[in-house]
Parts: C-alpha cells; structure tokens; sequence
C-alpha cells in the first residue's frame, strides 16, 4: 500500500487472507488469534487512511475497507475453529489409542494368566498319559502324541497375543523377537535364534506389530508344515530400509503353498500395508524355506 500510494483496489490485500488463515492454523488459541488479526487490522486501517490522499469517500472506499477487515476476522475465526476441532478429534483418536493398547495390554497378561497355563497344564498332562499309557496298545499312543502336537500347537498361537503385548508397552522389536524365539524353542523343542544387525531405529508400533505377525506366521509353518531341526530370524537395520528373514532348513514348500490356508496370504497383506515386499525362497526338494519382508525408505 506504501508503495502503490495508498488505498487502491487492486488484488494484493487478498494476501492477507491466507497469510491470516496459517496464522491460525499454526495457533488455535482463539484470544491469541483474534489479537494477531486485530493488529493487522488496525495496521492496515491506519495505512488506508494516512498514505497518500487517504479513502475516497466519494467512491465509498470506507465500505470496502470496512468489508476487507469484516473478511479477515471471518477468515481467521473460522480457520480457528475448524484446527481446534479437527486438533480435539485428534486428541480424542490418540486417546482412543493409547486406551486401546491398554486393553491389548491387559489382553495379554490375561491370556498369558489364564488360557497360555490352562494350555500349558493340558499338555503336561498329555506328556504323562503317554508315558502310563500301555506301549502295546499303538493306536492310544498315536492319538495321544497327535493331541500332544495339538497342545503345543494351541501354546504356540497363545503366544503372538501374549508376546506382541510387550510392543505395545514400548518394547523394541529386536527384543521382542528374542523373547518369542526363545518361547518358541521352548514349546516346540525346535532350536530358533534371532540375528540383528544394525540400530533399530524409531519404528512407528503398526510397522513393528505387522513384522512380528510376519515372524509369527513364518515360525508357525517352520512349526506345523516344514519339519525344520533350526529356525533363524534375522533381523537387519540399514540406511536404507530393513529385512526381516525367517529362514529354517525343513523340507520346503509345495507348488500352490500360496493357496494353503491364509498364512501367506497375511504376511503379504502386512508387508504392503507397510509399503514393503515379502520375498519367498523355497526349494521344492527339500533344504529349507527363506521367507523375507524388506521394507526400503529414504535415509533423509
């Protein structure tokens, strides 16, 4: 306005507005907002009617600036209350979290109290009807080493509950996975470890509950399907994104693995919920299944 002379008509005072409106989004304080526009009014009033030869009253000047500061308060109120209501929706999302991972928490610890002990009791009872049970009679044995492979298999699935509790308490992933390799070894009497490479960066809790899933379900066939004598999950961190491998060395995967059931399945919906790809490497004849999910992003 200095610059031009004075009041004019021209479209540069719509740069108010959105300068106005960002001012507002940035501070949804109303009283520190209303203030804000308040100053640039008065500025803007005060420049109107001293530069130059000052409003034209003849050409009803009065009434556009009048108009043009009605439009800078309407402007910043209503961008203030949109960003405060759409700030308490967010407010009440984060809340609606944080409970949330509270009863998952106590979902766990639950499980793990009450149904994982009840399991783990059933298949200690098992071991021991298998032990009195009458050697010549093969048919008994067989059902009961098969209701065993069942328990353990029923104590295993407990365990992605239980386990991936410690992720929402704020447990790193590589300590998590530790903690479910060691478990695994213990029910299934198959040895797995966990191999990490790398810093585990800050990874957001649907990114590391997604990849312990796909290490569940990998630990699940290598359990149920491959035979496998060793399990190893590896686990590596570099700059530009991460692998998660689950490698055992059972008998391989049949042509239309992918059909079976909906394991596969979950573990490619979990890496592309994450942007990633899961990788497959199976040898038909036998030497061990490799199931892979990389996960790449920008190191800036």
């Amino acid at each position: 306005m200095i610059v031009a002379g004075g009041f004019s008509h021209f479209f540069f005072y719509l740069l108010y507005y959105p300068a106005l409106a960002w001012f507002a989004v940035f501070f949804s304080s109303f009283r520190l907002s209303f203030a804000w526009v308040t100053m640039v009014a008065i500025i803007y009033a005060t420049v109107s009617l001293t530069v130059g030869p000052g409003l034209d009253f003849a050409a009803r000047d009065e009434k556009a600036l009048f108009a043009r500061i009605v439009v800078m308060y309407a402007v910043v109120a209503s961008v203030n209350l949109v960003t405060r209501s759409e700030r308490r929706r967010r407010q009440k999302a984060v809340e609606r979290e944080r409970e949330l991972q509270r009863e998952r928490i106590a979902l766990s610890q639950t499980i793990h109290d009450t149904t994982a002990q009840s399991a783990y009791l059933i298949g200690l009872g098992i071991e021991t009807a298998i032990e009195l049970a009458d050697k010549a009679d093969r048919e008994l044995v067989t059902k009961l080493q098969a209701t065993h492979v069942l328990s353990r298999s029923a104590m295993w699935e407990l365990r992605h509950p239980i386990d991936i509790g410690l992720l929402f308490e704020g447990r790193a992933l590589g300590d998590v996975l530790q903690a479910h390799a060691a478990t695994f070894t213990i029910i299934t009497s198959v040895p797995a470890e966990v191999v990490q490479t790398g810093t585990e960066p800050s990874l957001s809790l649907p990114t590391r509950s997604r990849l312990f899933s796909i290490a569940h379900n990998a630990l699940t066939n290598a359990f149920r399907h491959a035979q496998a004598s060793q399990v190893t999950i590896t686990l590596e961190f570099q700059a530009s994104g991460l692998r998660l491998s689950v490698a055992d060395d059972g008998i391989g995967l049949p042509d239309d693995y992918a059909e079976r059931g909906r394991g596969f399945q979950n573990m490619r919906t979990d890496a592309a919920r994450m942007g990633g790809r899961l990788e497959v490497e199976a040898r038909r004849s036998g030497g061990g299944t490799t199931v892979t999910c990389v996960l790449e992003h920008d190191p800036s």
